[in-house]
């Protein structure tokens, strides 16, 4: 049962499956759509996906080494297809050794301004709303994963949370699984619907 949200405790934007598909349709170059599919797939915060180095992708194995701030664990994760795919292409047009990084800029990685410029950027491009951040694509894969039906404990193991706590406020804002135990409701005989007249 999700925790109620304090005043402090603001609901999270997010962008809906569509506004996640039009983001990444603007983005013609790969580094740029390799590194926010990491940051969608993954729930990556931007200094998150700044710590990835090219050793931390494991294209046979198909894994990657996820590390998590905030107390949070490193752990090993399965890729997605479709980002293997692009991880794949992006590492093969760059050089670098295992310890260089995943996403590199002019000077070294990409920091955490040039990510978030960056996601302006193609945000603006896609005529999204401006209140939109690079962590809205957090707040985003976790209400996706929960809108497919996956339990809460599996976003909360997803997005590297200590606490059930912080994971729960994303219930609040997914709809699709509570529609769907609603649409059963109503054809339930224990459920009394009134008719009217």
């Amino acid at each position: 049962m999700p925790l109620p949200v304090t005043p402090e405790q603001r609901l999270p934007r997010y962008l809906t499956q569509h506004e996640v598909a039009a983001f990444f349709h603007g983005i013609t170059r790969l580094r740029d759509r390799a590194l926010f599919a990491v940051v969608y797939h993954y729930g990556f915060r931007v200094s998150e996906v700044a710590l990835l180095q090219r050793g931390d992708v494991d294209l046979v194995r198909q894994r990657l080494i996820v590390k998590r701030v905030k107390g949070g664990i490193w752990t090993e994760r399965p890729l997605f297809a479709t980002t293997v795919g692009l991880l794949r292409s992006h590492l093969g047009l760059t050089s670098g050794g295992a310890g260089d990084p995943l996403f590199g800029g002019q000077c070294g990685p990409l920091g955490k301004r040039q990510i978030q410029s960056l996601f302006t950027q193609y945000r603006d491009a896609a005529g999204l709303a401006r209140h939109y951040t690079c962590h809205s694509l957090r707040h985003s894969i976790a209400t996706h994963l929960l809108d497919a039906g996956l339990p809460l404990e599996f976003v909360q193991d997803h997005l590297g949370h200590r606490s059930i706590r912080s994971t729960s406020i994303y219930a609040r804002i997914t709809d699709r699984h509570r529609a769907a135990v609603y649409a059963r409701l109503a054809r339930s005989p224990w459920i009394v619907q009134p008719n009217g007249g």
